[in-house]
């Protein structure tokens, strides 16, 4: 069909509308064409290169560490709790110093005076006639069954009047160390329940422990007796492993250090940072920048011929600054970076030393 013959059925209301189509495809098709045909001539983007300190690894001995929080606590504390359901008297205020023997809780214990006092008439009363009755069984008037029958129940009322003193006993708590009142639960006026914690004490002494739960890899290196160290406000203090609970709970195992005098002045009850020392290690010291550890394995950044190669290899160790490898190829150089730019390196990356200016500066 020529030109004219497709003008002429243009022209045709018919056959118009079969013409409409592929020109409307044909209008949509040219821009994208066009496009890849631009693409098509663009070179390809090169890698922009990413920037790197370069340092060079070196053979050496890393004493491995890990840090945990640690509840920094005095050797002395213990919370203070009742056996009677009284009203408070008197409760020491928070902080008070106190020394052992003082009283520190007092509770409303006069019903429970008034009931002893009247057992100790009782008792005393009892003892008065099993004494008459000892004389009267020496001369004979009673019966032993009759002496042993008044001995019984002297006995029964000296019973009763105890358990009564023992009773009014709990309404007066006095410290069990020198301590300092750490916290109070009640106010005067509240009402002690058995059981429930009335104020807790701190011991003043000098000495303290540190318990902190760790992994049970992680404990497992641990050894009673080892040396530790703790970090507080910006200072340090070393401390010596005490025990390693064996149970684990949680997956987690509780050390337990004991800390020589307070230099650091810690408040107890604070969490401080504990370093735990596990390992030595030898091999090749990498910086911490340098290696991405993960699911599939550890891999060190080298750099060679300008670029970016991830090499597999084993971590010794760590110091948390610093990790020990096994695994380098001879000569390696390694490139450092911060740990979450790692993750972006793919392998075979253009690398710019830092420092070194670019092709374009």
């Amino acid at each position: 069909m020529n030109i004219k013959a497709i003008a002429l059925s243009f022209r045709e209301p018919g056959r118009r509308k079969y013409w409409l189509i592929p020109l409307a495809v044909l209008v949509l098709a040219v821009p994208v064409i066009r496009r890849k045909l631009a693409i098509s001539r663009e070179k390809p983007p090169e890698g922009y290169p990413v920037v790197l300190q370069l340092v060079k690894p070196r053979e050496g001995v890393l004493r491995s560490q890990e840090t945990f929080l640690g509840l920094f606590r005095p050797v002395d504390q213990a919370a203070l709790s009742s056996r009677l359901s009284a009203r408070v008297v008197y409760i020491a205020e928070e902080g008070t110093p106190v020394k052992k023997g003082d009283v520190v809780l007092r509770l409303d214990t006069s019903d429970l005076s008034a009931g002893a006092e009247a057992l100790d008439i009782k008792r005393q009363n009892q003892l008065k006639v099993y004494d008459r009755d000892k004389i009267l069984f020496s001369s004979g008037a009673i019966s032993q069954e009759q002496l042993e029958n008044s001995q019984n129940l002297y006995e029964q009322a000296n019973a009763s009047y105890q358990a009564a003193a023992a009773q009014l006993s709990y309404g007066v708590m006095t410290a069990p160390f020198d301590a300092v009142v750490g916290k109070r639960y009640l106010s005067p006026g509240d009402t002690a329940v058995p059981g429930k914690p009335l104020l807790q004490l701190d011991g003043s002494g000098p000495d303290h422990e540190v318990y902190s739960d760790l992994p049970v890899r992680t404990a497992v290196k641990i050894k009673p007796g080892s040396e530790q160290l703790i970090h507080f406000n910006g200072a340090s203090q070393f401390a010596r492993v005490k025990a390693v609970v064996p149970a684990a709970a949680n997956n987690l195992m509780t050390v337990k250090l004991a800390v020589k005098g307070d230099r650091l002045g810690i408040p107890a009850g604070t969490y401080v940072d504990t370093v735990f020392y596990t390992s030595v290690s030898r091999g090749l010291i990498a910086p911490a920048g340098a290696v991405l550890r993960g699911m599939d394995g550890d891999k060190a950044l080298t750099v060679a011929d300008g670029k970016a190669r991830w090499v597999p290899v084993k971590v010794l160790g760590t110091d948390g600054v610093n990790y020990c490898l096994e695994g380098l190829p001879a000569g390696a150089q390694l490139g450092a970076a911060a740990p979450q730019d790692l993750l972006k390196i793919y392998d075979g990356q253009p690398v710019r030393a830092a420092g070194e200016a670019a092709p374009n500066d």
